[in-house]
C-alpha cells in the first residue's frame, strides 16, 4: 500500500463542503483559501516523486496521515498518563520496540533531533560533579551540538574528520590527553555525508576517559534497526544518550524523534495539577502527536515492513554509486546511510538539478559536493542517472 497527499482538484472538493454555511462576507475568503491550499498541495508533491533525493524528507508509511488525525481527535496530555491508558501503552509499546535495538534502557518521545541532542548534553552537565565543560565532536557534528553547548554554557571543540567526515580516533585520543571532556559526541549517520564514525575506536576512548557518550544516530538509526546488523551496533551498550528521529529515515511525519538513555530522567518539582511530576525535559505539554503515526503503522503492518523499505532505499543508493561510477570519473563518498555525495569536474555544473530539488549541495570536509539522500522508498537510482544525463 503507497501513500500520496490528496490532488489539488480532491482538495477542492473537501473545501467545498465549507461552502454549505458561507456567507457573502466569507466567500472570498473561501475562494482564495481554496486556491492557497491547493497551491500547498502541489508543492508538497515534490518530495514524492522518483526523482525527489535532495533532502531528509521521506514520503510517509501508510498509515501516518491516519495515525495524525487520530492523534489530533485524541488531544490527550501525556502529562497526566493516569487519564489516558490507552494513548499511555501505545507509547510505550512503541517505545519498548525502538529501545531493544538501541540497547539502551529508557526512552522517550521528544520534538526533535535538536531537542534530543539538547537534552542529552543536558543530562550530562547535570550527571557531572566535577565542573567540565568540554565537549568534544567532529567539525560533521549536526549545529543542534555547538547550540546545546551554547545554552548550556558548556564548551564545543570541533575535531578533525578523514576525507568522508568521519572523526579521526587519534584526534579524539590526542585531545582527551590534553583534556579530559564532560562529554564526547559521535555521529552515527552526519548530516552531510551520512557517514558514521568509527564507533568501536572511539566508544573505547570515551570508557576510557569515563567521560559521557552520546549518539547522534537522528540520520542513521534506521541501519542499527536491521537484523543483519544487530552484532555491528552492539558497542551502543556504551553510550550513555542516543538521539534518532524516525521522522528522517523511518517515513514518519514530524514530530517524531526519540532520545534514548542509560539514566532515568529527574523529577521536576511536583506540580500540584499533575498526578505525577514532569522530568526535566524540555517539552511541556505533549501526547500522540509524537508518536501514533509510527505507533500505528507498527500495528498494522509490523517491523518486517520497516525492514523491507530501508533494505531497499539502501540498495537504491547503492545502484546510484555504481551506475554513477560507470557513467562517469567523478569522486565519490558512499555513507552506509542511504546518502551519496560526489563531485563534478565543472563547477555549478548540475545547479539546475539543485533548483528542482533533485539534489543537494553540500560540505565534506571542506569541500563542495552535490548530495543525493535516499529517504524515501520512491527514490529511484535510474531515474537520478536519467536526469545526469544530459549535463554530461
Amino acid at each position: 500500500m503507497s501513500q500520496t497527499l490528496p490532488k489539488a482538484e480532491t482538495l477542492s472538493l473537501l473545501l467545498e463542503t465549507l461552502h454549505a454555511n458561507r456567507t457573502s462576507s466569507n466567500d472570498s475568503k473561501l475562494a482564495l483559501l481554496t486556491g492557497d491550499c491547493q497551491q500547498l498541495v502541489q508543492e508538497a508533491t515534490l518530495h514524492q516523486q522518483s526523482s525527489w533525493a535532495a533532502h531528509m524528507t521521506p514520503n510517509l508509511a501508510p498509515y501516518s496521515l491516519i495515525g495524525q488525525q487520530i492523534a489530533g481527535i485524541h488531544q490527550g496530555n501525556l502529562l497526566s498518563p493516569e487519564l489516558y491508558p490507552f494513548l499511555k501503552d501505545a507509547e510505550i509499546t512503541t517505545l519498548d520496540w525502538i529501545k531493544a535495538y538501541f540497547h539502551q534502557a529508557h526512552a522517550y518521545f521528544t520534538h526533535g533531533g535538536s531537542y534530543s541532542n539538547l537534552e542529552a548534553l543536558w543530562q550530562a552537565r547535570d550527571a557531572n560533579t566535577q565542573q567540565r565543560k568540554r565537549v568534544y565532536g567532529s567539525h560533521a557534528c549536526h549545529y543542534s551540538i555547538k547550540k546545546a553547548c551554547d545554552i548550556l554554557g558548556l564548551e564545543f571543540h570541533a575535531l578533525s574528520t578523514d576525507d568522508s567526515d568521519r572523526l579521526l580516533p587519534e584526534a579524539l585520543l590526542k585531545a582527551c590527553q590534553q583534556e579530559r571532556p564532560l562529554a564526547i559526541v559521535l555521529n552515527l549517520g552526519t548530516s552531510a555525508s551520512g557517514c558514521i564514525d568509527s564507533l568501536p575506536e572511539t566508544v573505547s576512548i570515551a570508557a576510557d576517559y569515563g567521560c559521557w557518550l552520546h549518539v547522534d544516530a537522528a540520520w542513521g538509526g534506521a541501519v542499527v534497526m536491521l537484523p543483519e546488523y544487530k552484532d555491528t551496533y552492539q558497542c551502543l551498550a556504551q553510550a550513555d544518550t542516543v538521539s534518532f528521529d524516525p521522522h528522517k529515515s523511518l517515513f514518519q511525519p514530524r514530530p517524531c524523534s526519540i532520545l534514548l538513555s542509560q539514566h532515568k530522567k529527574q523529577s521536576l518539582a511536583e506540580t500540584h495539577y499533575l498526578e505525577t511530576p514532569p522530568t526535566k525535559q524540555l517539552a511541556g505539554s505533549f501526547g500522540g502527536e509524537l508518536f501514533l503515526p509510527l505507533w500505528l503503522n507498527l500495528q498494522l503492518l509490523g517491523e518486517g515492513w520497516f525492514y523491507g523499505k530501508t533494505r531497499y532505499r539502501l540498495a537504491q543508493a547503492r545502484q546510484f554509486v555504481m551506475q554513477l561510477s560507470e557513467l562517469t570519473s567523478w569522486p565519490v563518498i558512499q555513507s552506509e546511510t542511504g546518502i551519496v555525495c560526489f563531485e563534478s569536474t565543472e563547477k555549478g555544473l548540475l545547479s539546475p538539478l539543485v533548483q528542482q530539488g533533485i539534489f543537494s549541495e553540500a560540505r565534506v570536509n571542506k569541500r563542495p559536493v552535490y548530495r543525493a539522500v535516499f529517504a524515501s522508498y520512491h527514490v529511484q537510482a535510474n531515474d537520478l542517472i536519467r536526469a545526469i544525463r544530459p549535463y554530461l
